[in-house]
């Protein structure tokens, strides 16, 4: 009796095996679309649409993208979270999965739970910039010259609680730097006023900002990065400035709901590596401002983990309240 139960619990097992197995072989047979939780138009639609288009060019059909802008990317985000995990709707993951659940955003889901990583796709680095016009030539002149105002130093951002503002904030406290931050609705805003010297300081990424540096509009104090900008190449990274631990960059990547079958994962893990390393694809991304990356699963998740955790202290630690 005992050995009877073993052979139909074995055949059980072989079953739930063999038929994630034939899902796994037969995918796709339908059609796969991204989801992409900003609004058309921008460079993360764009870079979500140069992702789709090279995963069409992969499977050999057409990958739709979505867009389901607003609430903070958390509309778009909820669409995948309850979607049927079988690997057909993906979401444009970005930096907002650690940063909403840093800044207490009351979100549907749970970001490190109720999504499957996949991999990571591009970063798009932070950078510091100040007005031309400024005694500022690089770092230490910057040091110094924020210490020596008998005030609190403003710094412009595209928004508060955004990703570059938490940077800023991470930075000012490694520095020991009197700064307090202005945030605007865009880095088009943030960046005019900087260059017409309304805020001397500008916490933003690499694009736009490390083109007004490279066109001698702007002065680039460094990049959150450990090698050098192609955007913005005179610029020191904070590695080589002895601050390996403010290497930082917005960062985005494919996930899907929880309980996409694994070998489904794998397949999709290794499109997502073959889409990163084309160098048509490293193009344009790079015209875009972002450098490629790409990761196993498990490494996404624990980089999400870890921008979580990170950006959650520097919120209780610096106060930092949005509305949502």
């Amino acid at each position: 009796m005992i050995k009877r139960r073993g052979v139909i619990a074995g055949a059980a097992g072989w079953t739930i095996v063999g038929a994630s197995s034939v899902r796994a072989q037969a995918w796709p047979s339908q059609q796969v679309r991204i989801v992409v939780p900003y609004i058309p138009g921008g460079a993360t639609d764009t870079a979500g649409r140069v992702v789709a288009e090279k995963l069409g060019e992969l499977l050999g059909q057409q990958v739709i993208v979505e867009n389901k802008g607003g609430g903070n990317t958390i509309i778009g985000m909820e669409a995948v979270a309850k979607a049927k995990p079988d690997g057909y709707t993906l979401l444009l993951g970005s930096t907002t999965l650690a940063t909403n659940a840093a800044l207490g955003l009351k979100q549907p889901f749970d970001p490190l739970k109720d999504f499957q990583p996949i991999s990571t796709i591009a970063d798009i680095p932070d950078m510091i910039a100040v007005n031309k016009d400024l005694p500022i030539k690089n770092f230490k002149d910057f040091v110094a010259w924020v210490n020596a105002q008998p005030d609190k130093v403003r710094f412009a951002c595209s928004g508060i609680g955004n990703q570059p503002h938490l940077w800023g904030e991470l930075f000012r406290s490694r520095n020991n730097l009197k700064m307090e931050v202005v945030g605007y609705k865009g880095s088009a805003d943030a960046i005019r006023d900087v260059m017409g010297g309304h805020v001397p300081i500008v916490c933003d990424v690499v694009l736009p900002t490390g083109t007004h540096v490279s066109g001698g509009r702007l002065t680039g104090i460094c990049v959150a990065t450990a090698e050098r900008s192609a955007l913005c190449p005179d610029v020191p990274t904070v590695v080589e400035l002895g601050m390996p631990d403010l290497v930082s960059a917005v960062f985005y990547g494919i996930v899907g709901p929880i309980g996409i079958p694994r070998p489904v994962v794998d397949k999709l893990n290794a499109l997502c590596l073959e889409i990163v390393k084309d160098q048509g694809v490293k193009k344009k991304f790079a015209e875009l401002g972002f450098v490629t990356t790409g990761s196993t699963p498990d490494g996404y998740l624990d980089k999400l983990k870890f921008e979580t955790d990170r950006w959650t202290k520097v919120v209780k630690e610096n106060n930092i309240k949005v509305e949502g």
